[in-house]
């Protein structure tokens, strides 16, 4: 592993079980604090992008290009700043628009792959279903024929001992 020489004597293998487990320990109390910081962050921001916008510029302008006072939030502000940046020739904020719409070209086709992958495990789930149903009836003929021929020796073991 590369680097792994600058770890010597200072890694997780020089350490003792109590040592390694106290530093998991505090590792992962650091990892939900940070997550709940990360999550307290985006729903701060959702209120915010949910809040209505109280400059008259800034509903002005939403009026301009047709978005109702009730409808003015800051979402819809930052949704039309986005447009303008884009039919003035910014290609970031033409995608932008592109992605949220729904419009990506490569998240379709990456849900066009996603499709073939499904229905490809589909047909190779039936394919070993067959198999399995085509060895279970082989199964049963393997059966047959040694219960015909346990039965032939048993008359023949009888017809011998009759005589």
């Amino acid at each position: 592993m590369a680097g792994a020489d600058n770890l010597k004597g200072k890694g997780f293998d020089s350490r003792s079980t109590e040592e390694v487990r106290e530093i998991a320990r505090k590792g992962g109390i650091n990892s939900g604090a940070s997550r709940r910081r990360k999550r307290t962050m985006k729903s701060g921001a959702k209120m915010l992008m949910d809040m209505p916008i109280t400059s008259k510029e800034i509903t002005r302008k939403l009026k301009l290009v047709g978005i109702d006072e009730e409808d003015a939030t800051y979402q819809m502000g930052i949704m039309v700043a986005m447009l303008q940046e884009a039919l003035a020739g910014n290609v970031k904020a033409a995608q932008f628009i592109r992605e949220l719409v729904g419009e990506d070209p490569k998240q379709e086709m990456q849900k066009k792959e996603f499709k073939l992958k499904q229905d490809e495990f589909k047909y190779k789930k039936e394919q070993d279903a067959k198999a399995a149903a085509d060895m279970d009836m082989s199964g049963s003929l393997a059966d047959a024929i040694m219960e015909a021929y346990e039965q032939r020796i048993g008359t023949e073991d009888d017809a011998e001992n009759e005589e």
